[in-house]
C-alpha cells in the first residue's frame, strides 16, 4: 500500500529517519493513513508531523492534528525559513497575495464543504469575487472541481484551518 500511497511512504521513510525503531505495523496502518489524509498529502506537513515519532506513537499524532500548526513544528534549522514549519510555509503563500485575494481567503474559510462562484460572491462581494478566486486558483489555494456540468471550489482543510485563523 505505501508504494501506492507517496504520503504514506515519505510518512514512513520520516518517520524511521527520526527513530530507527519506527515500524509500521497493521495496528497503526490507520492512524498513518489518517495523518497523511488529514493532512492534505502537503509533503512538508507529513513530512514535520513523521519528526513527532520522537515523542508520539501515529495514534497520538493523529489525535493531535485538529491543533496541526502549533504539533507541526521544528523542521529543519537548515531549511529555509518557510519550510521550517507548517505555519511559515502557509504565512509564506498568504503573504504571497494581493489585498483582495487575502480578503477572499479570509472570507471564503466560513465553507466547510466547498462554495459556488455565487456563494463566493455573496461573502466577498460580487466585484472582487472573480478576481480573489483567480488569484486563489492560480496560486494553488483552492482546488477546483466540477460537479453537474458546474464548478465547485474547496481548500484543502490545512489551508480552510488556516484561512479560518485569520479571519478571526
Amino acid at each position: 500500500e505505501a508504494a501506492r500511497n507517496p504520503a504514506v511512504a515519505l510518512f514512513v521513510e520520516r518517520a524511521r529517519a527520526a527513530n530507527a525503531k519506527f515500524a509500521r505495523t497493521a495496528s497503526n496502518r490507520s492512524a498513518i493513513q489518517q495523518i497523511c489524509g488529514r493532512l492534505d498529502g502537503i509533503p512538508l506537513a507529513i513530512e514535520l508531523a513523521a519528526a513527532r515519532i520522537k515523542l508520539f506513537t501515529p495514534e497520538q499524532i493523529a489525535e493531535r492534528l485538529d491543533d496541526r500548526f502549533k504539533l507541526l513544528t521544528g523542521g529543519s534549522r537548515t531549511a529555509i525559513p518557510r519550510q521550517q514549519t507548517l505555519r511559515a510555509l502557509i504565512d509564506w503563500s498568504y503573504h504571497s497575495l494581493n489585498e483582495i485575494e487575502q480578503r477572499a481567503l479570509r472570507r471564503l474559510a466560513v465553507f466547510l464543504g466547498g462554495w459556488t462562484i455565487e456563494g463566493a460572491e455573496a461573502v466577498i462581494g460580487e466585484d472582487e469575487a472573480l478576481d480573489g478566486l483567480l488569484g486563489l486558483v492560480n496560486k494553488s489555494l483552492v482546488n477546483v472541481d466540477e460537479q453537474s456540468g458546474a464548478s465547485r471550489y474547496r481548500f484543502l482543510e490545512t489551508i480552510r484551518q488556516y484561512a479560518m485563523e485569520k479571519l478571526l
